[in-house]
């Protein structure tokens, strides 16, 4: 059996944890350390974000379930009016989609 001498402390994470707000606390005593506060701060939200915001809004005010296209596309499925050309259908998807 081998012992090696390295035996680390019971608690580590809150050793380390008091070190650190201890070290916090000498800062914030400290008040020249902070920088002033700027009256410019601004955010700025990319269109990306902004495009994904309205994206979330919109989904959450849609009803969940539209039932009245649900019974609808499924007599056109069982007429045989849609389902036979997907590529088709994909495109009048995509289509109504961005005539919104």
């Amino acid at each position: 059996m081998k012992i090696d001498g390295y035996r680390p402390a019971q608690d580590t994470e809150a050793t380390d944890a008091s070190r650190r707000t201890g070290a916090d606390q000498d800062v914030k005593r400290s008040g020249a350390e902070r920088p002033a506060a700027s009256k410019s701060d601004r955010v700025e939200v990319s269109e990306g974000a902004q495009l994904l915001a309205k994206a979330i809004n919109a989904t959450n005010q849609a009803p969940a379930v539209r039932t009245e296209l649900v019974e609808r596309m499924r007599q056109k499925l069982h007429a045989g009016e849609i389902g036979n050309d997907s590529t088709r259908l994909a495109d009048r998807i995509i289509d109504d989609l961005l005539n919104r």
